[in-house]
């Protein structure tokens, strides 16, 4: 009996080891608020701390306004015949400042799109890649037509409405 009476644990040895377990998790807990902490206190920091300037741009809620520019027409010369092309657009603002001119100018519009016409590979414009590359240079040649630093000159986009070969 003397020896199963030495396996058995002393009641200090428990304690000190029910004391180690303890102080273990109040380690560990300590740590885990510490580190909450200190993800609080950055998150605070940085959202607090940003610059107004990377805010999320607001929205345009203004209404579209559209300028119908009249319809163009083209010929070419393809494959040892005549071809005709019809472009018909209207271009978009929300800016009704900017829309009277447009409007106005029609004519000047009308005109700048028949020179590019003109330029117009007939087998490439047929594709869809090719009239979005006519929209693009159409857009790019009004916005230089308004180019003017003292009066500010809005266009959304030039919105292709008739196209016909």
């Amino acid at each position: 009996m003397r020896g199963l009476k030495s396996l058995r644990p002393s009641a200090t040895l428990i304690r000190h080891r029910l004391e180690e377990i303890f102080m273990n998790k109040m380690v560990l807990i300590a740590a885990v608020i510490g580190a909450l902490a200190i993800g609080g206190g950055a998150a605070v920091y940085f959202t607090s701390m940003a610059p107004s300037g990377l805010q999320a741009p607001v929205a345009d809620t203004r209404a579209f306004a559209y300028v119908e520019v009249p319809t163009v027409v083209a010929n070419f010369g393809f494959q040892g015949g005549m071809r005709y092309l019809q472009v018909t657009v209207n271009l978009q603002t929300r800016d009704s400042d900017s829309a009277k001119p447009m409007d106005e100018n029609a004519p000047l519009i009308q005109g700048e799109m028949l020179m590019l016409m003109q330029d117009l590979d007939f087998e490439i414009v047929r594709t869809v890649h090719g009239k979005r590359a006519f929209i693009k240079q159409v857009d790019a040649s009004i916005r230089a037509l308004f180019d003017n630093p003292e009066d500010p000159f809005e266009l959304e986009k030039v919105v292709l409405t008739g196209f016909v070969v």
